[in-house]
């Protein structure tokens, strides 16, 4: 059996509409009556002695006109989406440039609008730049101090200058300081004293205290070089000079 149903159609052109003839009757001569879809002298039993079965060639002529007509219409889509496609990739490509140039144009703006940018940030944002200014200083200083002990012990060298060094001294410091000071031999310089006579000099721990700061107190002296306290003299006068601006 085929595997589609034709539902409407029209005959073939060259063929006659298959009838069947009354079977009542015989034909004169007694013969079966002719087909009509053979040709002329030719009957049914000339045609079933050549083993052609009418209903059989129909069928067939049916499914070869089927499939050309699928065929063409796979062709015809073929045809209609390489055009649609070309289109489309046209329109794309128009799409995308006309994008592009958009981009291009806003990016134009924005460049113009920075060239005006500095001097607005450092009229807007001079506060804050110098804020942040202070807290980078800050970690690079912590950072320096961390692995180069020679920060710290030149602070602490001045401060020893100006101290009274008959008096005893205590120098208060965070104790990763201690231990990195002391493995450079910068502990036993201090403790040694500059001079016969100049009052002892001793070493005290606070780990709440900041790396890189230091506290140092006498009976009649206290200098406070934490980082805290250094980083906040210099706010105010940074911001003291920003305020008369």
């Amino acid at each position: 059996m085929p595997s589609f149903k034709v539902l409407k159609g029209t005959a073939p052109a060259g063929w006659t509409p298959f009838a069947f003839e009354s079977l009542d009757a015989e034909s004169t001569d007694g013969r079966l009556p002719t087909n009509p879809l053979s040709s002329p002298g030719e009957d049914i039993g000339e045609a079933a002695a050549d083993g052609a079965n009418p209903l059989d060639e129909l069928e067939q002529v049916i499914r070869q006109r089927l499939l050309e007509a699928e065929r063409r219409a796979e062709e015809l889509e073929r045809e209609a989406y390489q055009k649609g496609y070309e289109q489309g990739r046209k329109d794309g490509y128009a799409f995308g440039a006309s994008s592009i140039e958009k981009i291009r144009e806003r990016l134009d703006a924005v460049a113009a609008s920075l060239e005006a940018l500095p001097a607005q940030v450092l009229g807007d944002y001079r506060r804050w730049l110098l804020e942040a200014a202070l807290t980078l200083s800050r970690h690079l200083f912590q950072a320096a101090v961390s692995v180069n002990p020679s920060v710290l012990e030149n602070l602490v060298d001045e401060i020893l200058d100006h101290m009274d060094r008959s008096q005893a001294i205590t120098i208060v410091l965070h104790p990763k300081d201690r231990d990195l000071l002391e493995k450079h031999g910068i502990l036993e310089r201090w403790l040694a004293g500059p001079s016969e006579g100049a009052g002892t000099v001793r070493i005290a721990l606070d780990p709440h205290i900041s790396r890189g700061g230091c506290r140092v107190h006498s009976a009649f002296q206290e200098i406070d070089a934490l980082v805290e306290t250094r980083l906040k003299n210099l706010h105010e006068v940074l911001f003291a000079h920003e305020s008369r601006t």
